[in-house]
């Protein structure tokens, strides 16, 4: 081995024993198995993705129709009004925004570009097919409206809509169940010394719907194996188990007691913070995500995992990782990627204040997490992110 080359394989050893490399572990994570397709009705799928393509039965839109309220005319002008029926050169009739026009109409005169008199009306003759929606201009039958894959925003669900949709087969949003551990944590008022505050019960649900999961209700437990197991199993009706704190190696914590007979996918990952993160496969073949404790090492796993989880069991196009431009320069951390909360400032983005791991002043003022390498990031060139989803 030459020389350059020692240093380099001994910093790869030293990343490898922090943990499985984040990139790897996204990818463990995207390894599951989608879960069956099934029929909703189209005002329940926003963000479900679509199991086939979803083409267009008829054409969109599906009639002739006014683009503004005027006159439909046909021929040069003027134009003599008439009640209704086809329209003959030299005739008109009035149209409103979205009113089929007469069999005939070869243009539509504004309101505001016509004039009557007795009978007649007088304008600019229009050019052929002025303010005219034609049938099929938006999509001809067979158009694929939403691909197969996509996850289906309200514009999606409005765009099927529009083309007579009223349910779709989709890999649903999946079920994610919650257990909050900690025999310190309490829910209300100022905690005491050796204390803390809860920080996910109003955290996680709407950080979970926002990365396109279905948020159950949490479930607390204190650090007792056996009760951790117990709400795990409790969980039935979710798809993904996620569980908040011990993750670590202290006698207090007893996740990995609890979850003795799951299957490990990693354990311990080369990302700080949230080193501690775990994946692993229920008995039942579920995936069970194990956070850290420390709230910011908590959303940084989170939003390192959750969503590559979702997409594969949505069978959704993976989420890319965003590219915004440092600021200033962003230092690596030699065993691994450097999680950062970052905020928008003029020139690019910049680390937030209050970013140790216990704490969340800082992540409330960031709008990204920059995903930063061991070598780290010089100011003005481009990192990834990981968007924060409120």
């Amino acid at each position: 081995m030459s020389g350059a080359a020692v240093p380099e394989a001994a910093a790869a050893c030293r990343r490898r024993a922090h943990g499985t490399p984040w990139q790897e572990a996204r990818a463990a994570a995207a390894a599951w198995t989608a879960l069956p397709p099934g029929t909703l009705p189209l005002a329940d799928a926003v963000g479900a993705v679509p199991a086939e393509d979803v083409v267009a039965r008829r054409p969109v839109p599906h009639y002739d129709s006014s683009a503004m309220d005027g006159w439909a005319v046909a021929g040069p002008p003027p134009w003599r009004i008439v009640g209704s029926g086809p329209l003959a050169a030299g005739e008109a009739q009035p149209v409103v925004t979205g009113g089929q026009p007469p069999v005939g109409t070869d243009a539509v005169v504004p309101l505001e570009r016509g004039v009557l008199a007795d009978g007649v009306l007088i304008s600019d003759p229009p050019p052929l097919g002025a303010h005219l929606r034609r049938t099929g201009e938006e999509a001809a039958p067979g158009t694929v409206l939403v691909a197969a894959g996509t996850r289906l925003t309200p514009a999606h669900v409005a765009v099927l809509a529009i083309a007579g949709t009223d349910a779709v087969v989709v890999h649903r949003r999946p079920r994610v169940g919650v257990v909050l551990t900690g025999d310190e944590v309490v829910t209300a008022g100022e905690p005491g010394a050796g204390r803390v505050r809860d920080a996910f019960d109003p955290l996680l649900p709407a950080a979970v719907q926002r990365l396109g999961g279905e948020a159950l209700a949490p479930v607390r437990v204190g650090d007792d194996p056996a009760a951790i197991r117990r709400a795990i199993e409790g969980l039935a009706a979710a798809d993904v188990v996620v569980t908040v704190g011990g993750t670590g190696r202290s006698p207090v914590d007893r996740l990995r007691e609890a979850i003795g007979d799951a299957q490990p996918v990693f354990d311990g990952v080369a990302m700080r913070p949230g080193h501690p993160a775990l994946l692993s496969r229920l008995p039942d073949g579920r995936p069970l995500l194990g956070l850290p404790g420390n709230p910011l090492a908590a959303i940084a796993v989170l939003l390192s995992f959750l969503p590559p989880i979702v997409d594969a069991l949505t069978a959704a196009a993976p989420r890319p990782l965003g590219a915004l431009v440092a600021a200033e320069a962003l230092p690596g951390w030699a065993g691994g990627v450097g999680l950062v909360p970052c905020a928008p400032t003029a020139g690019g983005i910049a680390p937030a204040p209050a970013t140790r791991a216990n704490m969340l002043r800082g992540v409330a003022a960031s709008t990204v997490l920059a995903v930063v390498p061991p070598e780290g990031v010089p100011a003005g060139a481009a990192v990834p992110v990981l968007p924060l989803p409120w």
